[in-house]
């Protein structure tokens, strides 16, 4: 008997003649219904026990979310930036233009290329005429370069 089966407060017995019978157990008296009615409390009790399995895994709490770093207007979908992160993303963006400029053209075009126009790096390797992953070493090199220049 598996381990639910013990809890439930329902039962199919099979009588000597080969027949079934089933039972409701009610207030601890076995009451014998129609197959229709225990088919239907059985799908009922599976529904219920269904629910409560999932329940755990999807169950939010605030709790739960402030440790997961989520606040809760993410999740009503009116999540505002704070005055902070603006002017943060705005410096960002502001040095990351100056730095552009660091660049060599070819590595700038590159960068405009790929992230700005949107086209893949496969794409960009056969309008250039180079291997796809020529591109993408020459992307990651460009990158590396930004970040240290970023960090300075």
């Amino acid at each position: 008997m598996k381990y639910w089966q013990k809890d439930r407060n329902y039962r199919k017995y099979q009588n000597e003649d080969g027949t079934f019978r089933y039972v409701i157990i009610v207030d601890g008296v076995d009451v014998e219904v129609p197959i229709d009615v225990y088919q239907a409390y059985a799908q009922a009790d599976r529904k219920e026990r269904y629910g409560y399995e999932r329940e755990d895994r999807f169950l939010l709490s605030l709790d739960r979310m402030a440790e997961d770093g989520m606040h809760l207007s993410y999740l009503t979908g009116q999540h505002v930036e704070s005055a902070e992160d603006a002017a943060i993303h705005d410096l960002m963006i502001e040095q990351m233009m100056d730095v552009m400029l660091l660049l060599s053209e070819e590595d700038r075009e590159l960068i405009d290329q790929l992230f700005f126009q949107g086209i893949s790096a496969r794409e960009l390797a056969r309008t250039i005429g180079v291997y796809h992953r020529t591109i993408i070493y020459r992307r990651d090199k460009v990158l590396e370069k930004l970040r240290r220049l970023m960090n300075e």
